[in-house]
């Protein structure tokens, strides 16, 4: 009668179960044809747990890519490893990479699904640093920006950092902004993701700024100090102020100023000041060259008035 019965399965208690550690992180800026396949690619370096199983692409609540995914991996090596990926370009478009928690992911999901995209808001990065209020609304003609709905990011001194929120009348205007990714405002392209208005009030340093106060600073800044510099971006993170001065050798740096996010991480920007517009237009000479492995784009902000 023994060899009737089958051997029971190894047990394993409901606790062990519930604690067994899960290692996600977070994709942004991915292209709107990017699949799972794609993913497995770009993080081929990385164990992804269940393949294509664990990796969930988002969608809007039209079913549309939000150009964000959230993806699962096996070890916590995985995790170091997916980071290096962060600001590297999949396609046409460099990705954001950051690390979350399991309840961070379903609250986010869970966001997504219920409440996200909901309030008619898009989030845009990359924009000039002298960029206006007017300047944000001829770039979105044809749609409907609500009252007082646009909010330029600052950063902790005041400064512009290059993002701002605008909300729409309707969702429905929200979701077709999307469509203005990648476009142009002056000399830069502008990124334009989905985002939400607690978003709005969760960004550090985020100010609503009117025309008289941007004049305001603007005279203050040229009164006193007329800076020459340049911003940087795709900056590897373990680049320090130091790999920023030996890039632009033999132009002298006179100043760096490394800038982090919200979470205190940085950012893989920073500034780059110089001591004179002729300085700093010679150093626009180092745009796409590399800093480690990555190559690093430059924006320069001066001009031959700033001089004494």
């Amino acid at each position: 009668m023994h060899d009737e019965y089958p051997p029971l399965p190894e047990y394993t208690s409901s606790q062990e179960m519930d604690t067994k550690e899960v290692f996600i992180v977070h994709v942004k800026g991915l292209p709107w044809s990017c699949s799972s396949e794609d993913l497995i690619e770009f993080f081929s370096e990385c164990q992804i747990r269940g393949g294509v199983n664990g990796i969930h692409l988002m969608t809007n609540r039209y079913g549309k890519p939000n150009g964000q995914a959230f993806i699962e991996l096996e070890h916590e090596e995985d995790i170091s490893k997916a980071m290096e990926r962060h600001r590297q370009y999949l396609g046409p478009r460099y990705v954001e990479v950051y690390e979350v928690t399991n309840e961070e992911a379903e609250a986010m999901i869970k966001g997504t699904d219920e409440s996200k995209g909901q309030d008619g808001v898009v989030r845009l990065r990359g924009l000039p640093f002298n960029c206006t209020e007017k300047e944000i609304i001829k770039f979105f003609s044809g749609l409907d920006i609500v009252e007082d709905g646009i909010t330029l990011v600052t950063d902790r001194r005041g400064r512009s950092s290059g993002d701002a929120y605008v909300q729409f009348v309707t969702q429905e205007m929200a979701d077709q902004a999307l469509q203005w990714d990648r476009e142009v405002i002056g000399t830069r392209y502008i990124e334009v993701f989905p985002s939400k208005k607690t978003e709005i009030k969760t960004s550090y340093g985020s100010a609503r700024v009117d025309a008289s106060a941007a004049a305001f600073c603007a005279n203050r800044t040229n009164s006193i100090v007329p800076e020459h510099f340049i911003h940087i971006r795709g900056l590897p993170f373990q680049a320090t102020a130091g790999d920023i001065v030996n890039f632009f050798c033999p132009i002298r740096v006179v100043k760096v100023l490394m800038e982090f996010g919200p979470d205190g991480r940085v950012s893989g920007e920073a500034q780059a000041h110089f001591k004179s517009h002729c300085d700093a237009v010679a150093a626009m000479d180092k745009d796409k060259e590399y800093i480690h492995n990555r190559y690093i784009e430059l924006f320069l902000n001066s001009s031959a008035a700033k001089e004494h």
